[in-house]
């Protein structure tokens, strides 16, 4: 099996998160609401730049970006200096398909509705609730995903109410456990998933000219370091942004619209590229 195909079906399980089908709610103990409204253009708690030097909670893994069918917002991409890796996602039953950005320690992702992909009875709604995300500038839904792994530091129950699905693709005894509430359909999207990326596959892998070809960006980024959600308002974000702003894994904050700051390498060159309005989305390298 060659590396684009594992790269391929690891991903296949990543998308499933934007579609938040209610399939099995667990709620932990310590539920947490949002007593308090956000002030405009104030952050939802205090962070850091860059991640923490500790063992945080959680990992980032990967970040989504819902786009039109056949996702051409990708030029975008490639006009900053990206390429979009060969293989192309397609998530059966949900209806979706996507193309990705590789990186050595995580990856981009723009997830499209593809009327090639068939939708099973079960994930109806959540094709439809995936629909509105890609039609965001309409919608007023986020277009935003951002995706985490556990780490060794990882509590087993939450300041805030989650829940888990496990589609019949994932591993046995697997999940993926969603951070947003179902009752939050328009907020920007959190969850954790089982490890999608190996590093150290990627590593040796982008030594090969060839075989490495989708992690040698011409821009010369490598690595996703930081990231930022801007918010048209405080509904924007779940009870779970405080925690992950508080142990500085990523800043939120309220603005005009929706917008995702993407920190790779943590800015070493020292540039900036709006993809806008093709994409709700800045880069800095």
């Amino acid at each position: 099996m060659s590396m684009q195909t594992k790269q391929a079906m690891r991903r296949h399980v990543s998308t499933a998160l934007l579609l938040c089908v209610p399939m099995v709610a667990v709620s932990l103990a310590g539920a947490f609401t949002q007593s308090a409204k956000l002030k405009q253009n104030d952050p939802v708690a205090p962070s850091r730049s860059t991640f923490s030097a500790d063992t945080p909670p959680l990992a980032l893994s990967h970040v989504l970006i819902s786009v039109t069918t056949g996702a051409p917002e990708r030029r975008a991409l490639e006009k900053a200096g990206f390429r979009i890796a060969p293989t192309v996602g397609r998530h059966d039953g949900q209806g979706t398909a996507s193309v990705t950005v590789e990186l050595l320690n995580g990856f981009l992702e723009l997830v499209y509705p593809d009327p090639t992909v068939p939708v099973s009875p079960a994930l109806q709604a959540g094709a439809e609730k995936f629909r509105l995300r890609s039609a965001w500038r309409e919608t007023g839904y986020s277009p935003i995903g951002i995706v985490f792994n556990r780490t060794p530091a990882t509590p087993e129950k939450f300041p805030f109410a989650t829940w888990r699905i496990s589609p019949e693709w994932m591993e046995k005894g697997t999940f993926m456990e969603m951070m947003t509430p179902k009752e939050m359909p328009k907020a920007v999207s959190l969850s954790i998933h089982p490890p999608s990326t190996r590093e150290n596959e990627n590593e040796l892998l982008a030594r090969d000219p060839v075989k490495g070809w989708m992690f040698l960006h011409p821009n010369g980024a490598r690595r996703l370091t930081g990231l930022r959600v801007v918010a048209p308002s405080a509904d924007g974000f779940p009870p779970a942004a405080s925690y992950i702003a508080a142990h500085g894994l990523v800043k939120f904050d309220v603005g005009k619209g929706w917008l995702l700051e993407v920190t790779l390498d943590k800015g070493k060159q020292r540039k900036t590229k709006s993809l806008e309005p093709d994409l709700p989305m800045v880069i800095h390298y």
